[in-house]
């Protein structure tokens, strides 16, 4: 038994992407709140790299599980020359994409910040520089989505699985060299393009040792063609979800509750996204090449009992999980935070706050992997009504509540809205002919 555990690809997965959330919780809960506290610069911070990774996980995440459904029927239909053309130029395009976000991010960085932070003691300024030194990432980013999504498509999951560990670990080299320099968070924010860089780097090795040779490739109408019908209705949703409950809920909305708000809302919030993304986008990833593969024949039947699998592993690992963060979420609270120099009144407010999150969990585990369903069946309108509908209802339940409930009606509206989602994403797939359970 344990055995055939340690040989499942989702294990391998799993390990490695805990790895890589370690330590971004390690920069982004710990690092960050203990070098410069719940202020005014952490805000900044948090908000250049919180706008800047949200575009990569727009991309990433809105691309990612479209392409890998696309890049298994396309390795079946076409030569395996045809097959590397079609390759390259994604990745091309891909590129193009990103650096076109990089110019426009470092052109409208003023209006960005001026405009997230028009309520906030935050230095628009310093924010804006940070938001500068962040941005190039986004051309990496984006031309890693597609090896990503190549590689998944290959079952090479452990070495896709490296993305959160490469740029939130070079982020804790600079912290732990540089931890006294008067301009560490230029540092810090410089350090998350090098990371890209480096998993950028990484990606491309690993696409070469499958058999993959890299060429200069022109864009052809087939390549857009494939985008406009696989890419553009899941990104576009992804995108409004990721501004309403990352830029408008999380930064907007947080920063008129004080200074340090949004850094202690972070804080809490971390550690549930990478639980999140630990159980529910690993299962996912590594489920969805097989359900892609039974769909395109057709199998509804097959498809089904693969998702039914997944499901019951996300609920069997995420169950656990949750006991014990609602159990003791105040003794992690203090655990992460209890030895340094913050107040003992915000350490009790993370406890809270990774309570209520904490309510939805196996929800939100579920959701990436009820998604994958939706994916591998090609039925992106679906995916984009889903996303979009819990968007809108994240920010108005956050929004009716926080005159109530305060930064802790941000946490609650999380995980209402999984809940919801859960059984939107239910009633979705058994309109496709598809159950889970």
């Amino acid at each position: 038994m344990v055995k055939r555990i340690l040989q499942h690809k989702t294990f391998w997965v799993m390990v490695i992407t805990f790895a890589g959330m370690g330590l971004s919780l390690l920069v982004r809960v710990l690092l960050i709140p203990k070098r410069f506290g719940f202020s005014d610069t952490a805000d900044a911070l948090t908000t250049a790299l919180t706008i800047v990774l949200l575009v990569d996980t727009v991309v990433r995440e809105g691309a990612k599980f479209s392409l890998v459904p696309v890049f298994v029927t396309r390795e079946k239909e076409m030569t395996r020359a045809e097959y590397q053309r079609f390759t390259n130029s994604l990745l091309i395009l891909l590129l193009g994409v990103g650096f076109g976000f990089f110019i426009l991010i470092e052109f409208f960085a003023p209006w960005i910040i001026g405009g997230l932070l028009w309520k906030s003691s935050v230095d628009v300024q310093e924010a804006t520089t940070l938001l500068r030194f962040c941005a190039p990432l986004l051309i990496f980013g984006c031309g890693s989505t597609v090896l990503g999504a190549f590689l998944n498509s290959q079952q090479r999951f452990k070495t896709v699985a490296l993305r959160n560990a490469l740029p939130a670990g070079t982020a804790a080299f600079i912290f732990l060299f540089l931890w006294k320099a008067q301009s560490l968070e230029n540092w810090v924010a410089a350090a998350y393009t090098g990371g890209f860089i480096a998993y950028f780097g990484w990606l491309c090795i690993g696409a070469y040792r499958t058999g993959h040779r890299y060429g200069f490739t022109g864009v052809s109408v087939d390549t857009l063609r494939s985008l406009q019908n696989t890419v553009t209705l899941p990104t576009l949703g992804f995108g409004i979800r990721q501004i309403v409950n990352r830029l408008l809920v999380e930064v907007t909305l947080v920063s008129q509750l004080g200074s340090g708000a949004i850094t202690l809302y972070k804080s809490a919030f971390q550690i549930f996204s990478a639980l999140q993304t630990l159980i529910g986008i690993s299962i996912a990833t590594t489920g969805l090449p097989d359900m892609a593969t039974y769909d395109a024949t057709n199998d509804k039947m097959g498809l089904g009992r693969t998702l039914n699998r997944n499901a019951r592993t996300a609920i069997i690992i995420g169950f656990p999980v949750t006991l014990v963060l609602l159990i003791f979420h105040e003794r992690i609270s203090w655990i992460l935070y209890g030895r340094g120099s913050i107040d003992q009144a915000s350490i009790g407010l993370i406890g809270q706050l990774l309570f209520w999150l904490s309510t939805g969990m196996i929800f939100s585990c579920l959701i990436p992997v009820l998604n994958a369903g939706l994916y591998a069946q090609k039925a992106y309108h679906a995916v984009f009504v889903n996303m979009v509908t819990m968007a809108l209802l994240n920010f108005l339940l956050a929004y009716g509540l926080i005159e109530t409930w305060w930064l802790l009606s941000v946490a609650l509206s999380v995980s209402i809205t999984a809940l919801l989602a859960v059984g939107n994403l239910t009633y979705l797939l058994r309109r496709t002919q598809v159950s889970w359970f």
